[in-house]
């Protein structure tokens, strides 16, 4: 142990001594997702569980619920430890990579359990190898511009409308309108996202002078992000 008790082992990644959280409000925001998605896996399990969910069904739902976790562990991993450079780009591919997993772990329940046969299954396809393909591309090119993400996140999100039909004629009334406010609050905030550069040339903030506990367009991002989780959860709870 040094410095204000931190452990040795963290010196070998470059965590400052007197550990403190690089993004606090954007760590905050996705922590309470992450702890949220912890709870409500048993919930959603059990519930499908009870409700006489077959194999296929509750291996959709687990996926689903995973790639909460994973999505909401990953993000506030990153907006928390302060590590080397090199560390804070790993946690950043990974938490970019993540957004590709919830997206297409967010289609999983709706093309196995919802859709028929032929069009879940294409779709789901298309879905999944979308994903591979993000992740390859955050991996070798994670600093690309924020507008460029957001476009092959919101295109992705909205992969949907292919088999739109199929989707309306397969879900309730109910459920269908909350996979699309779900999918609005995802876009809203993927616009924010892909224009923050132009939010902090409209308030004259110079990007990385913003103080440590700012609420800005990245933190609003979470918010919207978290709300489209919250909606599609609600879907995913009454498709069983």
């Amino acid at each position: 142990m040094n410095g204000f008790g931190k452990p040795e082992v963290l010196d070998k990644i470059n965590v400052p001594s007197g550990f403190y959280v690089r993004d606090p409000i954007s760590a905050l925001t996705h922590a309470i997702g992450f702890i949220a998605a912890i709870f409500l896996t048993p919930v959603m399990l059990t519930h499908a569980s009870g409700a006489g969910a077959n194999f296929i069904e509750m291996t959709a739902l687990c996926i689903f619920m995973i790639s909460m976790i994973l999505l909401y562990g990953a993000s506030t991993s990153y907006h928390t430890f302060p590590l080397s450079e090199a560390g804070v780009k790993k946690l950043k591919k990974l938490d970019h990579a993540m957004i590709f997993i919830l997206i297409a772990g967010s289609y999983t329940p709706v093309c196995l359990i919802a859709l028929p046969g032929s069009t879940g299954n294409w779709l789901l396809s298309l879905v999944w190898g979308f994903a591979i393909a993000g992740i390859i591309f955050k991996m070798f090119w994670v600093t690309c511009p924020k507008w460029v993400s957001s476009v092959i996140y919101i295109a992705m999100g909205w992969l949907c409308v292919f088999a739109m039909n199929d989707i309306i004629a397969s879900l309730t009334k109910a459920n269908f309108l909350w996979l699309l406010f779900g999918g609005i609050a995802y876009t809203v905030g993927g616009v924010i996202y892909g224009m923050q550069k132009v939010i902090y040339k409209m308030r004259g903030i110079v990007p990385g002078s913003e103080p440590r506990y700012h609420f800005g367009g990245h933190e609003i991002f979470h918010i919207f992000v978290m709300i489209g989780t919250a909606c599609h959860f609600v879907v995913m709870y009454n498709l069983i």
